[in-house]
């Protein structure tokens, strides 16, 4: 109102030279004002700014925006596996424009490395150029990368844990890494004291900022949930000290944090630590040819405890990784057909088949609401990528092999919802 009187009848009222200026500055200050307002409204009015719902959909643009980072990558990615072969029946070739997910250093490993091993930092025996290698279907077509910009999409403000040995936590460095971390100050939770000085197991937790992503690894060597008695044999599975991770299934009060399974997924792999048990519980009243053939049963009742205790929660996703054993790989500088026959007995490496076999017998026999990820085509063939005579399981972490892992979740886990999961891969 004040601006109207101001604008229609500016001077008419003031006799005196100075008043009449001040109100004439005064008249033009609230003109302006009254500008400036009246564009804000038409703006408002013409792209509703107000609005929650533009808002929303203004934040969720810009949010999308700044996490679309496909760190190092050359080339875009076709990501529908259903138009491709699986892994099923391809087979790896050399191909020097092959794009890179991360470029390793030394450096960053160091910055980031899981638990108290830089073992995956060394790379003696380890070719430079292990990133060249792709693997391509059964049709000749490269398989589908890992998409960053769409697991970041898809998975924002989700929790992923990752349970099992060494070789799963080489998948969550590589995640890491193909993310674009390059330092990383991990959140690490340890069984409380004295349960820890009998149980081996540990939770290491990142979270990706950019899409609020909480990425977890969890240690699981070997386990069980009884000890086990045939004619005069006894098979006490706490008997092997190290590696033993039987707390993750105590309802212990204090083991509470510790087995908290809050997770919108979590990946199971562990059988690397079962193979050799026959030699490491060896004694006169468990003898190793008794404890190889009990260990099949053993595996399958801790993995039954296990899943059943991770699956209570329906709103997680469980996923049952079918991965890779130690192979030969002395002298290998190319990738060879998987065959069964060729496992090494090295650490009982040839007993593998059987806790597959366990896996598979276990979900489908309980009709567990469990994904099966089976990628054992792919990475037994990648017998090249190993670490040398002193390692013939661990992939170096130079290499394609540790990001097949992931490709494979991108395309079979994360790009596709729970209830499209079918056939023998979901029971």
């Amino acid at each position: 109102n004040m601006l109207f009187m101001n604008l229609m009848f500016p001077l008419t009222k003031t006799s005196d030279i100075n008043a009449t200026a001040f109100c004439f500055c005064r008249s033009w200050r609230l003109l302006a004002l009254a500008l400036v307002l009246a564009t804000v409204q038409l703006i408002t009015h013409l792209f509703d700014i107000s609005a929650p719902g533009f808002q929303r959909r203004s934040a969720r643009f810009s949010h999308a925006k700044a996490l679309c980072h496909n760190y190092n990558y050359s080339a875009p990615f076709i990501n529908n596996v259903s138009t491709y072969g699986g892994v099923s029946g391809g087979h790896w070739e050399y191909d020097g424009n092959a794009p890179r997910p991360f470029n390793f250093s030394v450096d960053v490993c160091k910055a980031t490395y899981l638990e108290n091993d830089k073992g995956d930092c060394k790379l003696g025996g380890c070719p430079s150029d292990l990133m060249n290698w792709r693997y391509l279907d059964r049709n000749g077509r490269p398989y589908p990368r890992f998409d960053v910009c769409g697991f970041r999409r898809r998975m924002s403000n989700k929790r992923i844990l990752f349970i099992g040995c060494s070789l799963s936590r080489q998948q969550v460095l590589a995640l890491a890494w193909t993310l674009g971390h390059r330092k990383i100050k991990w959140k690490r939770t340890y069984p409380p004291f004295p349960i820890i000085r009998k149980c081996t197991t540990g939770r290491s937790c990142l979270v990706d900022a950019e899409s609020n992503i909480t990425i977890c690894h969890q240690f699981m060597g070997s386990i069980a949930t009884k000890v086990y008695r045939e004619g005069n044999y006894t098979l006490d599975h706490s008997r092997r000290g190290h590696g033993d991770s039987s707390c993750m299934l105590s309802d212990n009060k204090r083991m509470k944090k510790m087995n908290s399974f809050d997770f919108d997924f979590i990946f199971v792999q562990s059988i690397a630590w079962w193979t050799d048990l026959g030699r490491v519980l060896d004694s006169p009243t468990s003898p190793s040819s008794w404890v190889s053939k009990m260990l099949p049963a053993v595996y399958y009742d801790s993995m039954k405890a296990l899943i059943s205790m991770l699956t209570s929660r329906q709103s997680t996703r469980v996923i049952f990784t079918l991965g890779h054993t130690g192979m030969d790989c002395i002298n290998k500088t190319g990738p060879e057909p998987f065959s069964m026959e060729a496992i090494p007995s090295t650490k009982g490496w040839d007993h593998t088949g059987k806790f597959w076999d366990a896996s598979l017998d276990l979900i489908r026999e309980e009709q567990m609401d469990v994904q099966i990820v089976d990628a054992r085509e792919p990475l037994m063939q990648s017998v090249h990528a190993h670490k040398g005579p002193w390692d013939c399981l661990h992939f170096c972490m130079n290499s394609a092999a540790n990001n097949m892992y992931l490709d494979i979740y991108w395309n079979e886990v994360f790009s596709v919802a729970r209830d499209e999961v079918a056939g023998e891969a979901h029971w």
